[in-house]
């Protein structure tokens, strides 16, 4: 790694260590994530059929959805299954919801992919161009011959060598300059290297041959034609798409992607007509290995798998898996801790949809259907599987004597529940956090958005017109969160000028020393992130302790191998003050003092 972006490097990781995100970057931040608004577009909805019409039976999907509720660690937010261009299955795991957009991370490295075909099927581009005729004016006599070497295949295989990456993107402004700027660490297509900023310069690409944005360019060509909802792409600080990562899509729209694959990049319309998207022989080399590497066989930003599958893979867990053999394709969206495509919810895709062979239709089956739709409406995010309980029915004698005086059951008052005390025991309640660097928003998003905390100052416990909440003040920030004990509740919030959708789940709880705790899990309904809050009520003290999932510091294990993350790594490897301070930053820990408001 150079040694201008090392130093940065360890200089932004003090920084975010010690509180200092005032100064953390050389430019102003600026807000990037983008508001979810219903779509001005006109969507096109998937056509639907009974999973049994499409060779499918209900009970084998109700399994499916079983099983992945048995995998704890997979913390899946929704799936869609579609089989011959029909979705048999949308499921939400509540609060998380289909009719949502949502973050797609690496997932959208497919779309720039897509993207590059249409310009090499239209004959403006091909995969043999050289980067130095595409971007002369970052080219000079003292570029390397590596970089010079340089082609579009390259980026489209993650076989470039640049060392330029992900975390280099947080930390510069201008990612065009310093991708060519950065050295080739490697012979150009002899080695994977896995690289966001790869796709990053493929977008910047399309933008300088179609003189348009990414955006714009697939907005005719792709988001269009297939009926998209509600989309947007995040931008870099230069104001381009990032390409890599940063599209937030609705999940129905994620299947569409990969019937286009499975169809040869034919999309057929619910009126019958066709429009050909890309040409079948740009979808064959796409989803073809190309390249094989630590983290598994990669086409043309797209893993390929031994069986004949591929998936567009973004990380913490979004899928969509496409079945060739079975005409099907399975999303699932989560906030998983994998970065990698490899995980138990890989494998149980491949198990479940690619090993059998379906029919082309089964017998209908309304008893079964039904009680996959019951099961579906009952899917709840985090709590394992629990099929749907039907009352008991009281015997008749009972309810013929309980119509008679003498044997009415009467009413025995019911002590409050943990929950009902915990409320009643915060009404009114005020505290004061010491200086600190924690926010609502988990660090990763933070680090991701360029959105850093000011830290919370106060947190207060009141009444208003919509009922019992909790006040969060975060700088300038005033955050309003409804709590009701025990159960999902939606709410907004504008956090550095970004505005974010959760739902929160109050609880009453007690650690081992039965030592009352709120726990407060905050989930954000557009993204891969969980943020749980955990006030501690010690006799002598009250502990607040902020934790997320996925968790900042098990990504940075798994990106072990990239040269940035092992800088970090090593750097908390053995010293003992900067690994307590990492931890405390991961997981931070604040005294509160109780005021009087």
């Amino acid at each position: 790694m150079e040694l201008k972006t090392q130093v940065k490097a360890l200089n932004y990781t003090k920084k975010l260590l010690m509180g200092e995100t005032h100064s953390i970057l050389s430019w102003q931040a600026y807000p990037q994530k983008p508001i979810f608004r219903q779509t001005s577009h006109n969507p096109v909805p998937l056509m639907q059929a009974a999973p049994e019409q499409e060779g499918v039976s209900s009970s084998y999907l109700q399994g499916f959805l079983q099983s992945l509720l048995d995998i704890p660690t997979a913390k899946v937010h929704c799936c869609v299954v579609v089989r011959n261009r029909k979705q048999i299955l949308a499921a939400d795991f509540f609060p998380y919801t289909t009719q949502m957009w949502h973050i797609s991370h690496s997932l959208c490295k497919t779309i720039v992919g897509m993207a590059i075909g249409m310009l090499c099927d239209s004959g403006q581009l091909s995969t043999a161009t050289p980067l130095s005729e595409i971007f002369p004016e970052y080219f000079n006599l003292f570029t390397s011959r590596r970089t010079r070497s340089l082609t579009v295949w390259h980026l489209l295989t993650m076989s470039s060598g640049i060392n330029f990456r992900e975390m280099g993107a947080v930390l510069e402004k201008d990612w065009l300059r310093s991708y060519f700027e950065a050295d080739v660490v490697f012979e150009p297509s002899t080695r994977f290297d896995y690289n966001s900023m790869n796709t990053y310069v493929l977008g910047r690409i399309v933008q300088r041959i179609a003189h348009t944005s990414l955006t714009e360019f697939l907005k005719e060509r792709l988001f269009e034609p297939l009926g998209f909802g509600a989309y947007e792409w995040e931008t870099c600080p230069m104001g381009h798409e990032k390409g890599g990562w940063g599209l937030y899509l609705m999940p129905q729209d994620m299947a569409k992607l990969g019937v286009l694959l499975l169809e040869g990049g034919i999309w057929k319309k619910p009126d019958g007509t066709e429009t050909r998207i890309l040409s079948q022989e740009w979808v064959k080399q796409m989803t073809t290995t190309q390249m094989q590497g630590q983290q598994g066989s990669y086409g043309l930003q797209i893993w390929t798998l031994s069986n004949g599958d591929f998936a567009m893979n973004g990380m913490y867990g979004q899928y969509v898996y496409c079945v060739p053999k079975n005409n099907l394709v399975a999303v699932v969206c989560s906030g998983a801790n994998n970065i990698f495509a490899e995980s138990k919810v890989l494998n149980l895709l491949s198990e479940t949809f690619s090993e059998p062979d379906f029919s082309e239709a089964l017998p209908p089956s309304p008893e079964e259907f039904s009680a996959l739709t019951e099961v579906s409406a009952s899917l709840r995010f985090g709590v394992g599987f629990q099929p749907p309980s039907k009352p008991i029915a009281e015997p008749w004698y009972k309810i013929w004597l309980q119509k008679i005086p003498l044997f009415a059951p009467t009413a025995v008052p019911q002590e409050p529940s943990a929950n009902e005390k915990m409320a009643e025991f915060l009404k009114g309640k005020h505290f004061a956090a010491p200086k600190n660097n924690v926010g609502m928003l988990p660090l990763f998003v933070q680090c991701m958005q360029g959105n850093y905390t000011k830290g919370v100052s106060e947190i207060s416990f009141e009444t208003g017109e919509n009922g019992f909440l909790m006040v969060w003040q975060e700088g300038a920030d005033r955050l309003e969160i409804l709590m009701n004990f025990g159960e999902y509740t939606p709410f907004e919030f504008i956090v550095g000028n970004e505005r974010w959708k959760a739902a929160v789940l109050p609880q009453a709880k007690a650690n081992e020393d039965d030592v009352p705790v709120l726990k407060v899990t905050v989930c954000f309904l557009e993204h891969s992130a969980v943020r749980q809050i955990k006030i501690f009520f010690y006799p002598e003290s009250i502990v607040l302790r902020m934790e997320e999932t996925p968790s900042i510091g098990e990504s940075l294990m798994q990106m072990r191998g990239n040269p940035q993350a092992d800088l970090v790594i090593e750097l908390f490897k053995d010293a003992g003050y900067a690994k307590y301070r990492f931890d405390r930053f991961c997981s931070p820990e604040l005294i509160l003092t109780e005021t009087n408001g």
